[in-house]
């Protein structure tokens, strides 16, 4: 019988086994250590994910992320500090917390524009107990994955990177990681019993950027 895809949520339990984390260059020409900085370490009591820098206070997450509080964040080589969800929108999967950002670590722009097939993408996150993995690709399709809002990527990232930033070659956000595909022999099959293909799976920019460009204006104010 053919394996059934579904969508499981890029969620880090803290408690996950270790899952391999393929380092790599990126996007041809760029500088890891900027993308790096550009990530964050979200945790809470019961697990973590990653976020994005977009502003002095202002950071992107997942929203089934931060569901729980109290939220913590750390930045790359740097301090941590505490952050609280002053934005959430449960459909699109997206939040936005209040932390205060220290100065040397710099916002980053959204891709509004559309994705193209073939384009070179770069994802950070923190799989399961590794951090900031760096993993790149290029983008097989633009097609949304069953019919749903996102796009399969052609790399594997893990458990843990949900929230992440996903970079093009110019350093923007052209999306962000929300779950990977996995595999179960049947529908009838007990959910938990699936192998994880590794496969990202992200919401475009496109699909967010006039929400959240919105709420970064009134976040100024």
């Amino acid at each position: 019988m053919s394996p059934i895809s579904v969508v499981r949520l890029l969620f880090g339990l803290a408690f996950g086994a270790l899952l391999a984390g393929c380092g790599t260059t990126g996007p041809a020409g760029s500088n890891l250590e900027a993308f790096h900085q550009a990530a964050v370490l979200i945790e809470h009591p019961n697990g973590h994910g990653t976020g994005i820098i977009l502003g002095p206070r202002t950071v992107l997450t997942a929203h089934h992320v931060v569901r729980q509080s109290p939220v913590q964040v750390t930045f790359f080589n740097g301090p941590v500090a505490s952050g609280q969800v002053v934005w959430q929108d449960e459909t699109l999967d997206l939040a936005l917390v209040d932390v205060a950002v220290p100065a040397e670590y710099r916002a980053v722009e959204l891709a509004c524009a559309d994705l193209r097939s073939g384009q070179q993408l770069l994802s950070i996150g923190h799989p399961t107990q590794s951090r900031w993995v760096a993993v790149a690709g290029y983008l097989p399709s633009t097609a949304r994955f069953g019919g749903g809002d996102l796009v399969a990527l052609g790399f594997p990232i893990g458990l843990g990177t949900s929230g992440g930033p996903v970079f093009d070659t110019n350093g923007r956000v052209a999306g962000v990681a929300l779950a990977i595909l996995a595999e179960r022999s049947s529908a009838s099959a007990v959910f938990d019993r699936y192998k994880d293909t590794g496969i990202g799976l992200m919401l475009p920019a496109a699909d967010f950027c006039p929400a959240i460009a919105s709420r970064l204006d009134a976040h100024r104010l």
